[in-house]
């Protein structure tokens, strides 16, 4: 009778092991989420009903249904959507830093890459390395912010008469290798632009689910409203709680129908603290020295994006021309790479505004071996 006892209780033991290492997402991530409420968190039917069985009709409440198509993902969109199994952002936790930094219009805010000698992300530095300058004047650094910090990513996809259908198709591909590199604590929203103006087909999400669907229905044609899309993008990141933002452009650099002009949107870029990172589709060196239209959108794409402290990316041969998705695949790797090894610095300039003048941003690097990349600049007096 003991020796009965004893197997149904190892029997018992091991059902509870297996339940608890069956779904670690279940147990896990909401009670280590620091918004989570406290009362909340050993409570399984916050996801589903007790008891009850996952093929069940019903099993899994409107959190855990949420919680599981996310992929065990828990963003700022299900705290707000759920208020009562989170804290509300304005509540103080211990040991939690802020989520956002309150940021006025006469601040600065820039994003810096740094590379070591061979080329190499860095992303382990602390704020004492960086030293910021304004004209050559150094700046306090009201804030600083590591790589870490959760991003914002805004994809802009010119569909426009100029691309076609089997570029449309590796823009799905480069789309959603993009999404899938993202942190849980990242977002990502997609942009067209064709001649019926700038679109927003998916709005910002940490979250891949039902993103390829809407890549697939991508068709555009007509001309390039470029510096609208830019602009358009631009005043959203501005609004958004994350603090680094970034912008991934993917055009031929033609602007043929924006009512706004390229000085406007590089404006709206600085204000977003935003930078820019410019992929020509078609662009090679052989084929702007051919073609002065060329080498005029091609010139377009790299100051969007050098003047915001970005990149302009293009291959031999052209981007889009890469016969092997391998290699597609290495560009987006590099880039998100980059992203996630930044540092944002948020300034508030000491020096008398002259409203109209350009003024260069410089970052200095305590260990000499590094450099760094941000900002050239701004021009005055823009809010």
């Amino acid at each position: 009778m003991k020796i009965f006892k004893s197997i149904i209780l190892i029997l018992i033991m091991g059902l509870a092991v297996w339940r608890v290492s069956g779904h670690p997402e279940y147990l896990g991530v909401y009670l280590n989420d620091p918004r989570s409420k406290e009362e909340f968190r050993t409570d399984c039917t916050i996801c589903h009903t007790k008891g009850g069985r996952a093929v069940d009709a019903g099993f899994f409440t409107e959190f855990g249904q949420e919680f599981k198509t996310r992929r065990y993902r828990i963003d700022e969109t299900m705290r707000q959507k759920y208020p009562r199994l989170f804290n509300p952002i304005e509540q103080p936790i211990e040991g939690l830093a802020p989520e956002t930094v309150s940021i006025t219009t006469s601040q600065v805010i820039v994003n810096v890459t740094v590379t070591s000698a061979r080329g190499r992300y860095v992303s382990d530095l602390d704020g004492a390395a960086f030293q910021l300058l304004e004209d050559d004047q150094e700046q306090e650094v009201g804030a600083f912010l590591g790589d870490e910090t959760p991003m914002a990513v805004a994809v802009l996809l010119d569909v426009s008469g100029s691309v076609i259908e089997k570029d449309l198709n590796k823009y799905r591909n480069s789309v959603l290798d993009l999404a899938y590199r993202l942190r849980p604590t990242d977002t990502l929203a997609v942009y067209t632009f064709d001649r019926s103006g700038v679109r927003k087909i998916r709005d910002y999400s940490s979250t891949v689910h039902g993103l390829k669907p809407l890549l697939q229905d991508l068709k555009g044609e007509g001309e390039t409203p470029l510096y609208d899309a830019i602009i358009a993008a631009s005043a959203e990141l501005r609004g958004r709680p994350e603090r680094r933002r970034a912008m991934v452009l993917i055009s031929d650099g033609a602007d043929s129908a924006s009512s706004a002009t390229l000085r406007e949107a590089e404006k709206q870029t600085f204000l977003a603290g935003t930078s820019v990172y410019a992929i020509d589709l078609v662009n090679t060196e052989k084929s702007s020295r051919r073609s002065v239209e060329r080498q005029a959108s091609a010139q377009t794409l790299k100051q969007i994006a050098q003047e915001s402290g970005g990149r302009y990316i293009t291959t031999e041969g052209g981007f889009f021309l890469l016969s092997s998705r391998t290699k597609l695949k290495r560009i987006f790797k590099d880039l998100i790479d980059e992203l996630h090894s930044q540092y944002t610095i948020i300034y508030e300039p000491s020096n008398l505004r002259r409203q109209g003048r350009w003024r260069t941003i410089r970052i200095k690097l305590e260990q000499a071996d590094l450099a760094a990349r941000t900002r050239l600049g701004y021009r005055e007096g823009i809010e």
